[in-house]
């Protein structure tokens, strides 16, 4: 069976994205290793022109900076090329054999949110999927919200013509019935399934990992939060530096040493305020989203305002005070019945900074929570593979029958 995988990277910077993209893989072995199988994987991407030319025309050299790695025995894992250009959408020969595509659209991108030329861009390439037959599948993410009208249309369109839908949380499971009348499959965010290299981390006090968004930093205004954001940053690491019994720790989660520029880049905003309070620490810069989330399993409690940090905390059984700019996250954390989450676009400034000092002071309250939203996640990981596993019997059963 041939798998085209979309809005799934694992060499990018977002080590968010990086860990869905792993997740998927382990997801997609496991089932493979059960049903004593092989899967074609094929990952879909634009030609990295730029790579290749820098590798001097080495191929081989130039797709392994992309490829995944690690290596799956039960996956045979390859590249397949489109063209996105001026809203022209052409898949090369590759994709045209693929008998599903998966398409997780970044885990939080199916939306206008981040504006409508990102919106469009990776919805035309999904709708030219459809439209050659290949049976596309919406991987677990969030769905919407979608602002504008016209935009909300297209999007119920591209719902109602998928082969299948699964969505992470209860919210988007609501949203997708309401503005298409399709039921999706609810699940949770794979990145749960994500496994880690345990890192060393020693102290005697009480060890606060902090990741600092530079996606609210830079542009907090853009996502309507009512918190004071860098202010909020600011007073909640003096308030743990002024006690005598914590270390605090300075954990990137989107980061480009290279590009200092770029306003998605966390590292810019840890080393000013490294520069601020020397005191603290940072995290090594790790290109592998694995050793990310051991290093953030080696804290004792963890706040942060990348969804997937948060989950990298929460599935390593620390406690965990995620940050929310988005719906993603109450949609996420509420399906897990998991109170302790920082509203960034209703709470004030005063309010989280308070609500975080008292959760830190009471860790052990949010790591009892964490083990019980545990539960629920395994629960719910079960039924991730179960449903993943039934659609590719089923069209495996099926065949390949598009042109």
């Amino acid at each position: 069976m041939k798998i085209g995988l979309l809005g799934l990277v694992f060499n990018a910077g977002n080590k968010g994205c990086q860990a869905l993209s792993y997740s998927f893989l382990e997801i997609l072995d496991q089932i493979a290793a059960k049903n004593d199988e092989i899967y074609d994987i094929s990952i879909l991407m634009t030609f990295p022109t730029r790579a290749f030319i820098k590798q001097k025309l080495n191929y081989q050299k130039c797709m392994n900076s992309f490829a995944p790695q690690k290596e799956y025995e039960h996956l045979n894992i390859g590249f397949n090329f489109y063209s996105n250009k001026n809203n022209r959408v052409i898949l090369g020969p590759g994709i045209m054999k693929c008998d599903v595509v998966f398409d997780f659209t970044a885990g939080d991108s199916f939306t206008d949110i981040y504006g409508k030329e990102r919106f469009y861009s990776r919805t035309n390439l999904k709708k030219a999927i459809i439209e050659k037959k290949i049976p596309l599948v919406l991987g677990s993410q969030t769905i919407g919200p979608f602002l504008d009208d016209d935009v909300r249309f297209v999007a119920a369109e591209v719902l109602k013509l998928s082969e299948e839908v699964f969505v992470r949380d209860e919210q988007s499971y609501c949203y997708t019935q309401q503005i298409s009348g399709r039921k999706p499959i609810l699940t949770t965010d794979i990145a749960f399934f994500l496994d880690y290299t345990k890192q060393n981390v020693k102290s005697d006090k009480i060890k606060v990992g902090i990741n600092v968004s530079g996606l609210l930093w830079n542009e907090g205004e853009k996502y309507n939060l009512t918190v004071d954001y860098r202010t909020y940053c600011r007073k909640v690491i003096h308030y743990l530096l002024c006690q005598d019994v914590y270390e605090v720790y300075l954990i990137p989660h989107a980061f480009s040493k290279d590009k200092p520029e770029v306003l998605d880049n966390d590292y810019p905003a840890i080393e000013k305020l490294k520069e601020e309070y020397p005191e603290m620490k940072v995290a090594p810069y790790y290109s592998s989203c694995r050793d990310v989330k051991g290093f953030i399993a080696e804290m004792d409690v963890f706040t942060g305002a990348r969804m997937h940090a948060t989950i990298a905390a929460c599935s390593a059984g620390v406690a965990d005070i995620p940050f929310s700019y988005s719906r993603k996250f109450e949609g996420l954390y509420d399906s897990l019945n998991y109170p302790y989450v920082i509203h960034g676009c209703t709470d004030t400034t005063e309010q989280a900074i308070a609500k975080t000092e008292d959760w830190i002071k009471n860790k052990d309250v949010l790591t009892a929570a964490v083990k019980n939203a545990g539960v629920i996640v395994l629960k719910k990981n079960e039924e991730l593979l179960d449903e993943t596993s039934r659609l590719l019997h089923s069209l495996d059963e099926r065949g390949t029958y598009h042109v």
